[in-house]
Order: C-alpha cells, then structure tokens, then sequence
C-alpha cells in the first residue's frame, strides 16, 4: 500500500500523487509500526504529538515534565502541597484528572486525587517515546481522556533490536543527582526487560515566600524518587509491572503554612499487569488482560507553626500531623479487533473495576490544643475510608470507516457507570481528509467526563478541602479542527482551532471550603505549531497558542479565564555543530494569568519568560555527556496562588544547571 510512498522525501514526487489506497490502513500502521517511525501520526484521528526520545535529548529534556512543557497549549498547575498537574488549554486548573498518563499502556493516575505528580519526574532516558493528545479522546484503547492524555511508550516495548540497553546518570543544582539502568534481554520468543532508576535534590523555594500566617522562609520542593519496572513477553502473552516511590517536600503546606523543613509527603504506587492476545481467524483478534495496582499518600510534617492560635484554639509548639492512606484497584479488560468487514477496523472492549481504601491512619496534635499526638483514626479522620470504595463498569465501541481513497471516519461510543453515579455516556467522531499527499484535514467533534477522586468525594475534619460524596462527574464537549501541511516527510505545519464547553467543574465552595459540581468553562482558542528541518544540520519546533473564554460560577462570572495564560509560545533550535557534537537553545513565554473575582488580590500574576542552553557530545559507541543551563535569565517560574492560602504567587524554580553522561549499548 502507499505507506512506501510515506517514506520518500515529497520532493522526489510531484504534488499530483497517486491517491491513498485506504486511510484507516495508514492509521493501522502506526499501531504496528510506531517503534520504527512517527510519520503515520499525522493521520490519527486525534491532536497528536509524538516525541521519540532521540529528538527530546538535544533539547535538554530530563523528565517526562521537562517533555509536556514542550508542548502548545499545555501548562503546569500545582497546589500548597506542589502536587502538580499538567492543564491543557485552560480546563479548570485548579482540579486533578483532567488528563490520564499511561505508562506503557497502563494508566496510573491514583485513586487519591486522580493525580500523577509521582511520575511527572520519570527519567527521560528510560522513554523511547511520548504520544500526548490534546482534547477529549485518547490514542490509548479504552481510555477516555477529559482535556487529554499522554502515554509513555518505555524500552520495554521496544521490539526493533536497534538497542539493547542504557546506564546513566546526571548532577546539577541543588545537590541533585541520579543514576539508573535499562536493559533488555531477548531469545527466539521471549523477551526480557528491566529499568531501575535513583533520583534525589535538596531543592528549596528559589526566594523566600510569606505564607498565610506572616512567617517568611523558604519553602522544602525537596525530591526523592525509586522506581523499578519489569516486562516478560513471550509470543501472545505478557507480565509487566511498575514500582514508584516518590517522597517531596511539604512545600509551602497542607493549611497555607509554611512547614517544617523536613516535612514530606509520600506517593508510594505499584502495579502488576498480565495480557493475552488470541488471533481467532485473520479478521478476528480477541485480548484480554488483568491487573492489581496499589498506590496511596502519606503526609508527615508541621501544618502550622508554633505559637499559633487557630479558631481561638493556641498550639504552642505548632499544629503537626501524621497522615496516610493506601488505596487498591483490581481491574480485568476483554476486547476484541474485527476487521472482517469491507473498509471498517471495529474495536469493542468491557473493562471492570474495583477501587477502594484498605488502610488509613490520621495523628495529629490535640485538637482541643496543646502539644500531645492524638491518634484520631476512628474519631475524626481527614477522610471518610469506610464509605470510599467504587465499583465500575466501563464499555467502548470503535469503528474506523474508508469511506473512499482520501477520507476515513472514526466513530468511539462509550460509557462508564459506577457503583457511586449513574451512567456517563460519552460519543466522538473525526473525520480525516487527505486530497493530496502534503495536506490532511481533520474535523472533530465529542464528549467526555471526569469521575470525582476519592478526596473530592471524602474528604473530611480539614477546614480547607471538605468532600461531597454527592458530586456528579464533570463533563465536557468539544469540537475541533486541525490542518496540517507536510512538505517533506519530516517537516509539519500545523493549525488547531478548538471551542470546548465546560461544565459541572468540580471546585471547592469559596464559603465552605465543600467541593461542588458548581463551574461552567466555555474555552475557544488557536494552536500553530511547526517541526522540521530548516537546513540540514537542524531540528526545530515553534509553536504558540491562543485560549481565551468565559466562567460562570455564580457571582464569579467573568469574561476571561482565571489561572490560564492567554499567550503560550515555546520553541527551540538544536543544531549538529559536528556529527557528534550538538547545541541547542530552548525558550518559552507565558502571559499573565489573571485571577477570581473574589480574590482580594487585584493584580494578575505577572508573565514569564525563560530560555536554556544546552551542549551535548555523543560517540559513535554510543557514550555521552550533556550539559544545560535552565532558565538561564534567571526569571521566577510561579505557580499561581488561590484566595485565602499565599498572599504571593508559589516561586518554584529559578536558574539551575545539570550535566548528565550514560553508554547506550
């Protein structure tokens, strides 16, 4: 078929080509050829980005953070606690589980607050490539994005042989330091693979911050991190699974207070997955899998400092806390791939769940004051464990249609019902049009919701987040556009427009602290973006994005966004100086950020803009060395603060430096 023709350069043939034989088989192809080449991304029925790692490293990247920063469109958010959150085009900020992150097929987002600041400092030498979709949807099978959705695609999976393995390791600012390995071990049918990786700083607040009670100090954004994967695969059957501990510091405090310098939090997440694949005929292809997945949180510092007086109550050596909890999912997946109908690729799958609390503790200070430790596990705890459990039913349908040579239709019906909600339906179709070989055009339109997280549903006894276990899910609709144009193979021009309805956002009550389905986003903008070759010793991306529309809450309605920049623009140029030598310079900007009615804060926070140089060797045996100077001006990057916690904006970083070597064999 014409995927030939999609490895030649363009210019080798006229622009009156040969038309497609079969859009869907140019998309099939990228499921069964994306380890070799990302060409066929294009024709995906998705805003899709697609990053190998081989591209990411001349730029400086170190962290599957440092790659989504790339990105248009797409922002980091975080609350006192620095859990943070990747936001794409604006959708409500101040929540978690706008996006899913699948790590090798297996979404890990936990249970507490649908979150996954655990591994947004996943070493990026252990990823052979990234796929992230912006807008409802998810390239992943069975996986419903509500603003997108990223999966990390490891060496695990790589099945070329291009590559056996890794050793690296990195220092830099901060006393920040790291080592780790991936290796692969193959035979006739079977392959085995392994990665380890140990990462530490002692990162602090780059200036001093004033908290909510007049102390000023530096804020602990501190990091430890141990992560282990294992994957078998022989013929159709594989065993993979993932340990990841992540410890940080408390930052700038669960109350808004600054905390203990050796305050910490901990992320501990784990999981085992096994899969069978069953080709029944040549068009019938059944498969199934199963996992367990554990994760949980622990919080173990100073909430407010000594001398305080809270609700007329004094803490003289301080209010202090000892919380944790640990959650289970049990999951089991059957699916099946039917091709035997002309020009259609059908997709059915069933998914259940189980989710629930199995341990809890809360001790803190009395209460009542004073400075003793009360265990308050059964009498008060800070969430409602008993009732926090969720049974869940999830179904999908797709079918991809050659509706002739130049256009495919993509149709996804689907929906969730849970032990807690009613069913949540969820409907998407795209068309890709493609009358010549340099230009595609896509057309989107679909919905798709957001189930509430354990701690928007039960939490309790914590005056600044109280749980509703009568929440219903966020929802969304979103209609899309895309054009892009590809004058040679490696080279992308593309424009995005999107309008996205928001409602039903789930966000605390400004008087009483409940969360309640009670914000409404309506969001319109604009993405460009251009990757390629402007000369032959270049690689070289630009992009810039426009979001602008409207809230309603209530008497917080306004005309603009709060806690989303208007303007995004990021780029960079990575040049070979020799075959082994490259230089790169990487830059972003961000306008303000403009904030609640509400807020008595009538400034916005200011804009930032930063750029990083970067210097790398790399031999032909496959040893390396890079350095790179972040943020080398030197600007304050800030995490914008909401009403009643900071009076200023959360500094997070300033300038820092890393220099990291490996072997690749």
């Amino acid at each position: 078929m014409s995927f030939f023709y999609s490895l030649i350069p363009l210019s080798l043939y006229a622009a009156e080509l040969p038309p497609l034989t079969s859009l869907n088989e140019e998309m099939s192809y990228t499921e069964q050829l994306a380890t070799q080449t990302n060409q066929n991304i294009d024709y995906q029925p998705f805003i899709l980005s697609v990053w190998e790692q081989k591209d990411l490293i001349p730029f400086g990247v170190h962290t599957l953070k440092d790659a989504l920063m790339l990105l248009p469109g797409i922002d980091m958010m975080a609350n006192t606690n620095n859990n943070r959150t990747p936001v794409i085009r604006g959708s409500n900020p101040l929540a978690y589980g706008q996006t899913k992150l699948a790590i090798d097929g297996v979404v890990v987002n936990d249970r507490s607050a649908d979150t996954y600041t655990g591994y947004l400092d996943f070493p990026i030498e252990l990823i052979q490539r990234i796929e992230i979709v912006r807008g409802a949807g998810s390239f992943i099978e069975g996986v419903n994005g509500y603003s997108g959705s990223i999966n990390v695609i490891t060496y695990a999976k790589d099945e070329n042989k291009l590559q056996n393995g890794a050793l690296f390791g990195s220092f830099g600012s901060d006393s920040a330091r790291q080592a780790g390995f991936w290796y692969t071990h193959r035979a006739s049918k079977w392959r085995l693979s392994s990665d380890f990786f140990y990462q530490s700083n002692d990162a602090l607040s780059p200036i001093k911050v004033t908290d909510k009670y007049h102390k000023v100090g530096y804020a602990p954004l501190n990091s430890e991190q141990v992560g282990f994967g294992l994957s078998y695969f022989y013929d159709d059957f594989y065993l993979k699974g993932r340990f990841n501990h992540f410890t940080t510091g408390s930052a700038f405090g669960n109350l808004s207070a600054l905390p203990n310098r050796e305050g910490e939090q901990t992320f501990p997440s784990w999981y085992v997955e096994g899969g069978y694949t069953h080709k029944v005929s040549n068009a019938l292809t059944i498969n199934a899998k199963a996992g367990i997945m554990e994760d949980g949180w622990e919080e173990d510092s100073r909430l407010l400092p000594p001398g305080t007086i809270y609700n007329t109550i004094p803490f003289p050596n301080g209010f202090w806390a000892d919380l944790s909890f640990e959650t289970r999912m049990l999951y089991a997946t059957i699916s099946a791939d039917y091709t035997g109908i002309k020009n259609h690729k059908i997709t059915a799958g069933y998914t259940q769940k189980y989710e629930d609390i199995i341990d809890m503790s809360t001790v803190t200070t009395n209460k009542s004051g004073g400075s003793t430790l009360v265990d308050y596990t059964v009498t008060a705890p800070f969430i409602d464990a008993g009732s926090a459990c969720r049974h869940t039913d999830e179904f999908y349908l797709n079918d991809t249609i050659d509706i002739n040579s130049q256009i495919a239709l993509s149709l996804n019906l689907g929906g969730t019902k849970a032990s807690n909600l009613d069913v949540e339906p969820y409907a998407r179709a795209a068309l890709v049009y493609q009358p010549y070989r340099q230009h595609i055009v896509k057309f989107m339109v679909g919905n798709s919701f957001r189930l509430p997280s354990f701690r928007e549903l039960y939490s309790q006894n914590n005056p600044q987040q109280i749980g509703n276990p009568n929440l219903e899910a966020e929802h969304v609709i979103s209609y899309e556009t895309q054009y892009l144009y590809k004058p040679t193979v490696d080279t992308t021009i593309g424009v995005n427009l999107f309008y996205l309805r928001n409602k039903d956002q789930i966000t605390p009550n400004t008087t009483n602290k409940m969360y309640q389905n009670i914000g409404e986003r309506n969001i319109k903008g604009v993405e460009t973006e251009f990757r390629g070759s402007i000369g032959e010793n270049d690689l070289t991306f630009l992009s810039y994005s426009y979001i602008r529309g409207e809230t309603i809450k209530g008497n917080e309605t306004t005309d603009y966004l709060p806690y989303a920049s208007t303007h995004l623009l990021k780029g960079g140029l990575s040049y070979a100086l020799t075959p082994q030598i490259k230089a790169a310079i990487l830059g972003r900007y961000s306008s303000e950020k403009e904030r609640r009615p509400n807020d008595s804060r009538k400034n916005s926070m200011e804009s930032f803009a930063s750029y990083d140089l970067i210097l790398g060797w790399e031999d032909p045996s496959g040893f390396y060395i890079q350095g790179a100077l972040k943020n080398a001006n030197n600007a304050i990057y800030r995490y914008i603060a909401p009403p009643s916690t900071y009076p200023d904006d959360y500094p997070i970083e300033g300038r820092t430096f890393w220099i990291r070597t490996g072997w690749k064999f």
